[in-house]
This record gives C-alpha cells, structure tokens and sequence, in this order.
C-alpha cells in the first residue's frame, strides 16, 4: 500500500552490549573501532576516561556489569561505519530510525547508570567532552552525521529520532521526532506531562516535521488497564493529528508475541473544528481539560459522523460540560478485548454532556 512505509531500527551513538550472555558492547563497532572512535572526558583520549555508562545483566546466573559508551560522531571514520552498516543493512528500508540522540550534551551523555561523566560533578552529568566543547559543537556534529548518511547512488537516508526533537535545526534529513513513553509509560500515567507533549507536536508539526507517539506497557490483552492507556493515547493523537505528520506507535502490549493492531486506529478523524496552532492552551476547554471536535469521521473507511476527544490530566474526574463542545454527541467509543487480530473490537456506549465524567488522567473517545 501507498500509506505503508518501511523503517529501519539503528543506534549510532550509545554503544551497547550483545544480544545474548556475556552482554559485551557490540563487538562489530569494538573491532573496527581505534580509540578517536569514542567521546572522552575533559582533557583525555585514552580508554579509561571514556565517557562511559552502566547497567547491570543477569548472565550464567551472575550479574555482569556492561559499560555503555558513546560513538564520537563527528568522526568520519565513524560515519562511515554507519554508513556501511545502513548499505549493508537498510539498503531496501525506506526510513531510519536513530535511537538515543540528543542535541545537548546532557541528554546525549545520558542513559543507563544517570549521566556518563562519573565524578565531574554531583549529577554526573556531561557539560563538556573531549570531542564537544559544548552543545553547539555536538549539535553541528549531528548534522554532519546526518549528511554523511547516504545511499549507495547518493541519496540522503531520511531519518525519525528517538531522541531530541532540537535536532531538527541540524539537518533537514531529521524528518520526525519520537516521543517515547511520555504519555503512559510502562503503565503508567504521566499526566503532568500532557500539556507538554501537545504543545511539542504543535512545535514540531508547525515545522514540518513528524511526530510518532510511542507508548508502552504490559497489562493484559483487554484489560480496564490497557483499555484505559490505549483510549489517553488516541485521545493525545487526535488532539494533536495532523495528516501525514502524526503517527501512533503504541507498544501496549509487549509482553506478548502480537502483532498489535488496535481497531481504534481505523477512527480516521477530518475536518477538524478546532486545532492547536501554537500549543495546548489553543485546546484547553478548562485547566487540565483539552477536547477536539472534527466534523467527519470514518472507520475503517465508512463514515460514522462527527467524532471528538476529551483528554484530563486532573487526578479527579471531570463531567464534561456541554460548554465544551460545539456539536452534540450520543455516544463515548467503547473498547472490547486487545488488538484487532485476536478479537478486538469497537463498540458505541452511553454518552451525555453535564452527565458523563472522564475519569481522573484519562480520556473519552466521543462519536455522533
């Protein structure tokens, strides 16, 4: 289908372990590595001051301590490391997604463990690197990454981010930005941060730019738990959809082997009624609410009338107001069972504005 495109997984920048026991850091990148390959602290270009990250591993029924270090991406010999690895790898995927990017230095020196520069001060936290004096210098250095990502007959490989959504001033080869596990995050609720992810996707979607809405979490398959966190994180795509630059990646059901396809993603909403063109306040119908109407929706293709979301970040329940809406709605989207290859289905329930509450940190989904 025209609307399907392929995207391949790559991480550039912090080098982890192996797949399996012993857990040692990618030996491709080890093995080809010299040490100019990796970012070094302050005054330093030997192997132990690199600017280094933990974590722990269960392996042969030990614990195994596995160092996480950063690729100096500024380096070309690193870039064409990468850049073989992609032709060798990607040739046939359309986009990439690059894992663990950052446009300052704190959050590029930062991952498992805290911050990589242990002892340079109370957070650990990296202001300055042997390779980037400062966030300016590891900003222009993404971009050369960037530019130096090209195919074989010269095109540039066209990138989503994982990572920070600054680096879309780097290069234009950065076409989306992820946000992973900001609205619900294995399970749960961050609902102090939904004001602000809304206001991202007007920022970033005003650029241009792409925005894909990862959440995550592991509650049985149609459960009031994963129902709950699947409806807040339709309710934050509709609020916040645009086409072709709004895309929904929920991981809500990783414990499994399933393909999860959610029937609520075939609720295609138009016309909208109103839309943020700066950030949340251009939504909010009171503090803590946000709704947005369309005026034609369809499902899988067939039209079902008008639809709306309302979306409360309040730890208490909320009856909706008929102030806040324009049009009159009959009906709140009903979820039934997980993802719709093993059973999963729509259905229409009670819906009365002044009568009907959402719930504290959660959303209704409203139908015509």
């Amino acid at each position: 289908s025209s609307q399907c495109r392929s995207v391949w997984y790559f991480d550039p920048h912090l080098i982890y372990d192996s797949p399996s026991c012993p857990y040692q850091p990618d030996q491709r990148f080890i093995n080809a590595a010299s040490e100019s390959w990796f970012v070094h602290r302050p005054g330093f270009d030997d192997a132990s001051h690199r600017v280094v990250g933990h974590y722990s591993r269960s392996c042969d029924g030990r614990t195994v301590d596995v160092p996480v270090y950063v690729a100096n991406i500024a380096n070309r010999a690193v870039q064409a490391f990468w850049r073989r690895y992609l032709d060798t790898q990607a040739r046939a995927w359309r986009y990439v997604l690059v894992d663990d990017a950052g446009a300052t230095l704190v959050n590029q020196m930062y991952g498992p463990g805290g911050g990589f520069c242990v002892g340079m001060n109370l957070q650990s936290w990296c202001t300055s690197t042997e390779e980037f004096a400062n966030d300016a210098a590891l900003l222009h250095a993404q971009g050369s990454f960037a530019r130096a990502m090209r195919r074989t007959h010269g095109t540039p490989v066209q990138m989503f981010v994982n990572g920070d959504a600054g680096l879309a001033t780097a290069s234009r080869q950065y076409i989306g930005f992820v946000r992973e596990n900001y609205i619900v995050d294995a399970g749960v609720f961050r609902t102090t941060m939904y004001a602000r992810t809304l206001s991202a996707m007007a920022t970033i979607q005003n650029a241009g730019d792409r925005v894909v809405i990862l959440d995550t979490g592991d509650s049985p398959a149609g459960s009031a738990d994963q129902i709950a966190q699947r409806l807040v994180t339709t309710a934050i795509v509709w609020l916040g959809f645009r086409p072709n630059l709004t895309v929904v990646w929920p991981d809500l059901e990783y414990n499994t082997m399933n393909l999860a396809v959610w029937p609520e993603d075939g609720v295609y909403p138009t016309r909208p009624l109103e839309s943020m063109r700066s950030s949340a306040a251009d939504i909010a119908v009171a503090p803590g609410i946000w709704r947005r109407e369309f005026a034609s929706c369809y499902l899988d293709g067939r039209a079902v009338g008008g639809c709306a979301a309302v979306l409360n970040a309040n730890a208490n329940g909320v009856v909706v107001r008929r102030a806040w809406l324009r049009r009159r709605y009959a009906h709140a989207l009903v979820l039934d069972g997980g993802d719709a290859l093993h059973g999963g289905s729509l259905s229409r329930g009670f819906f009365k504005a002044g009568r009907s509450v959402v719930p504290g940190g959660r959303a209704l989904l409203l139908l015509q």
